[in-house]
C-alpha cells in the first residue's frame, strides 16, 4: 500500500479530522490534528490521560496505551513465508547513530522526529531491549523497552516505552519470565506501536544485541518450521508463541509494503533501551498479554 498523505476535513465546529476515519487523532492515518484546538497543551494531556484510565500504570513512554481504540491488525501467527533479512552496514565502522541520526519527517502530521537513515527517508531504525531480573532464578521478572527518538528536540518528550512483560503470550499461555521472551516481546511491541508506514517507512530497521533475536528470525527459525517446531535434538522450540507472532507482524507489514531487518549491534550501542527495560522489570506484571499502541508521539 502505497503512502498518500491525508487529505484532511473541516468539521462544522472548525476541527480538522482525517478523511477516511473522521478522527481528530488516528493511529492508522498517522495524523495529530489536536495542534489546531485552542486547549493548552497541559489541558490536552490531562483529557487523554483521564481517557486512558489505569492502563498506564506500569508503562513508561509518551501516551503508550495497552488496548488503545487505534486500528490495529489483530496478532496473528505467521508461516514463515516472507522472512525479514540481516542489515549489514557497507562501512563496518559505521554504527547506527551515523547511518541513523535523528531526523524530521514530513509525512506524518504535524512532522515527527525519528531515527532515519542519513541518504534514505524510508528507512527507519529502532532500537529493542530485553532484560530480566534474576533469569533462571526462583523470581524472575521481565522487562521490555523500545526506543525510536531520543529527547535532543525536547528533553520533557521521550521516545522511548517500557514495559514489564506479561506472564501470558499471545496465545493466552502462561509462560516462565526469561530475558529470551523479553528481547522478543519489545521487537513485537515496536512494530505494533505504530503504523510506521503513514510516516513514510518503507523499510524498518530493528537495532538489537540479541543474537537469539537476529539469527532466531533470519536464519533458525526457517529450519524450525520445517521440523514443525523442533530443534535438531528433537527437543520442542521454546518461545514458539512469541516467534509465530513476530512472524506475523513480518507478513503483515510485508503486505503493506515495509520490509523489516534486523542489525545485531554491540550492547554499548543500546545502553539507553537496556535501562529502561531494566526498570521495567521491576514493576508488577499485568496478566494478559496487550497491545502498546502511540498516540501524540
Amino acid at each position: 500500500m502505497a503512502w498518500r498523505p491525508d487529505d484532511p476535513v473541516t468539521l462544522p465546529d472548525g476541527r480538522l479530522v482525517c478523511r477516511p476515519h473522521r478522527l481528530v487523532v488516528c493511529g492508522y492515518c498517522t495524523v495529530d490534528y489536536s495542534f489546531m484546538n485552542e486547549l493548552s497543551d497541559e489541558d490536552d494531556v490531562d483529557a487523554e490521560a483521564s481517557e486512558l484510565g489505569d492502563h498506564t500504570d506500569d508503562i513508561d513512554g509518551p501516551l503508550g496505551v495497552i488496548g488503545a481504540p487505534l486500528p490495529r491488525a489483530e496478532p496473528r501467527a505467521g508461516t514463515g513465508r516472507v522472512s525479514p533479512t540481516k542489515f549489514s552496514p557497507s562501512n563496518p565502522s559505521d554504527t547506527p547513530q551515523t547511518l541513523f541520526p535523528l531526523r524530521r519527517t514530513e509525512n506524518a502530521t504535524p512532522p515527527v522526529y525519528r531515527f532515519i537513515r542519513r541518504n534514505d527517508e524510508t528507512q527507519f531504525l529502532i532500537y529493542t531491549d530485553g532484560a530480566c531480573l534474576d533469569n533462571g532464578g526462583a523470581n524472575p521478572r521481565a522487562g521490555c523497552c523500545f526506543l525510536y527518538r531520543n529527547s535532543t528536540q525536547n528533553p520533557k518528550i521521550c521516545g522511548y516505552t517500557s514495559f514489564p512483560l506479561e506472564k501470558q503470550g499471545p496465545t493466552g499461555i502462561e509462560h516462565p519470565q526469561t530475558s529470551n521472551r523479553a528481547e522478543l516481546r519489545a521487537v513485537i511491541a515496536a512494530m505494533r506501536f505504530r503504523v510506521w508506514t503513514g510516516e513514510g517507512c518503507r523499510c524498518l530497521v530493528i537495532a538489537t544485541d540479541s543474537e537469539y533475536v537476529v539469527e532466531g528470525m533470519t536464519k533458525w527459525v526457517k529450519g524450525w518450521i520445517r521440523n514443525n517446531w523442533k530443534t535438531s535434538t528433537g527437543a520442542s522450540v521454546k518461545n514458539k508463541d512469541l516467534w509465530e507472532c513476530l512472524l506475523g507482524e513480518v507478513g503483515r507489514w510485508n503486505e503493506e509494503g515495509m520490509r523489516i531487518q534486523f542489525w545485531r549491534t554491540p550492547r554499548e550501542w543500546n545502553t539507553e533501551a537496556d535501562q529502561h527495560a531494566k526498570v521495567a522489570a521491576t514493576k508488577s506484571a499485568s496478566q494478559e498479554f496487550g497491545d502498546i499502541h502511540g498516540v501524540l508521539v
